[in-house]
């Protein structure tokens, strides 16, 4: 049932943006219909237990959900009934392995409490270091709306961007929940603030919401069952940005402000993204996978800039990065082949099922709660390297859980 609500906020939320940016919406029963076949899926979710995997999930079936609403009334070249079946059944692939691959990762290697606790103050030590060189770059306190004219203008050395984006979204939210689930208060607070600490020299709206945003999973997930709090969490923003749009917009700029990053940048654009790719690589030729640096290196690439950047000048959108089912999917293999790039992507992804079977939920969900969002938002490749999901699940697989504490403590 919260499954089947949040497919409808989605909807919602979805057609509130876009007749706020003045696209014309004339809903029909087609549209009301070929939405509603998503419904079937809700049965995968029904049988599957909590993971890493369902959590992502959720997350995937609102962004296919919404960009199949939303081709019902797209301007775009691509053909969109093929575009529909094909997301669909595409999400069913990728949903397969996320939901039923949880077999446990033989753990060779594994870290008692105290050693773990040893190594994640390390790592908060290398987090200052790293915060501290950002800032020796340069920085600048500035607003939102500045910060977004600016965000390029600060240059760092590659590596030091790839070293604080895997602090950032792995690092600093599994030492929070790692703290946090052991009572140990100052390290979780020092954990979460140094985390909005690296906005006025990564200029990022999201370094500077996780301070909200990680601590709200962590609390949904203690306050409710797994399965409901994965919905619970993504749906709320949801719904209060939609409820301050109904009701607030036109006298409170907070509510104008909620509405735009909730209901706008977290869950419309990874759907319209979509569209964007679809009507891009219907006329131009797919990227065959060289939007991989390695890739790239080996084979050459029709595209001698980033796919983001290409789309800034030919929509006039910003850089526009998508998730792996624009980039790894439509980008690169078209329409007829995405099931089988998706099964693939969603097989690599339910390694992380396996890295953290051991673990609670509480743990699962509050350390990923970034990485899951970079992930309808960037390609697959890029959030295992350069956004610290491979760190992540790395820490998952070496962190003692629950059982292997309760050992350690009868020893």
């Amino acid at each position: 049932m919260l499954l089947a609500f949040y497919l409808a906020a989605i909807v919602a939320s979805l057609s509130a943006v876009e007749l706020a940016a003045g696209v014309a919406l004339s809903p029909s029963w087609t549209a009301v219909v070929s939405t509603a076949v998503a419904l079937c899926l809700l049965s995968l979710f029904a049988f599957a237990n909590f993971s890493f995997g369902y959590l992502v999930g959720v997350a995937f079936f609102g962004m296919v959900v919404g960009f199949v609403w939303l081709s019902h009334f797209t301007s775009s070249r691509y053909d969109a009934a093929i575009a529909r079946w094909s997301a669909l059944v595409s999400l069913l692939a990728f949903l397969a392995p996320l939901l039923f691959q949880s077999r446990p990762a033989p753990r060779m290697f594994r870290l008692n409490t105290k050693t773990m606790d040893i190594c994640v103050k390390v790592l908060l030590v290398i987090a200052v270091l790293i915060l501290v060189l950002n800032f020796s770059y340069g920085f600048a306190l500035v607003g939102l709306h500045a910060a977004e004219q600016l965000r390029g203008s600060i240059a760092r050395p590659t590596l030091l961007n790839y070293a604080t984006s895997n602090i950032i979204y792995a690092v600093l939210p599994f030492a929070f929940v790692f703290y946090a689930q052991r009572g140990s208060r100052l390290l979780a607070a020092a954990s979460l603030i140094l985390i909005p600490c690296f906005y006025p020299t990564l200029l990022n709206k999201t370094v500077l919401f996780a301070a909200a945003w990680i601590p709200f999973v962590f609390l949904v997930f203690r306050s409710f069952e797994p399965k409901q709090a994965s919905v619970i969490a993504l749906g709320t923003p949801l719904a209060l940005g939609l409820v301050a749009h109904a009701i607030l917009l036109a006298q409170n700029p907070i509510a104008h402000f909620v509405f735009g990053y909730a209901n706008e940048r977290m869950f419309a654009i990874p759907s319209i993204a979509i569209d964007y790719y679809a009507d891009f690589f219907a006329v131009h030729p797919k990227t065959s996978f060289c939007q991989i640096n390695i890739v790239r290196a080996i084979f050459g690439c029709h595209y001698s800039d980033q796919l983001s950047i290409v789309f800034a000048r030919q929509y006039g959108v910003g850089n526009l990065n998508a998730s792996l089912f624009a980039t790894e999917g439509i980008a690169s293999v078209g329409w007829i082949w995405l099931p089988a790039v998706m099964l693939l992507c969603g097989l690599v992804l339910s390694i992380g099922n396996s890295c953290s079977r051991h673990l609670s939920p509480q743990m699962i969900a509050t350390s990923s709660a970034l990485t899951v969002q970079a992930l309808l938002n960037i390609p697959l490749s890029t959030t295992l390297l350069t956004n610290g999901l491979l760190l992540l699940f790395l820490l998952w697989y070496v962190c003692p859980g629950e059982q292997d504490e309760r050992r350690s403590y009868s020893e």
